[in-house]
């Protein structure tokens, strides 16, 4: 996956993971980005908020299948 895009940034992994899974379900790749020390500080996650990241070539089709789900895509904020 190269030249990736965030998606959506989440307030938990769990979130992340589902949205995750969504996608995949539906052919397409994405990568989840945190910066919480290997998971060892969950919370973090909180202040930082989780990554949603697809290639550009499917972020638009990632975007359509997320929105709906009622999921809100950073292009919509």
């Amino acid at each position: 996956m190269s030249d990736l895009k965030i998606l959506k940034i989440f307030g938990s992994r769990i979130e992340a993971e589902i949205a995750k899974g969504f996608l995949q379900s539906n052919d397409i790749n994405s990568a989840i980005i945190s910066d919480d020390a290997g998971s060892m500080y969950p919370a973090q996650d909180i202040v930082c908020g989780v990554r949603l990241m697809v290639g550009e070539k499917d972020f638009l089709n990632a975007k359509e299948l997320l929105d709906a789900l009622d999921f809100e895509t950073e292009e919509d904020s």
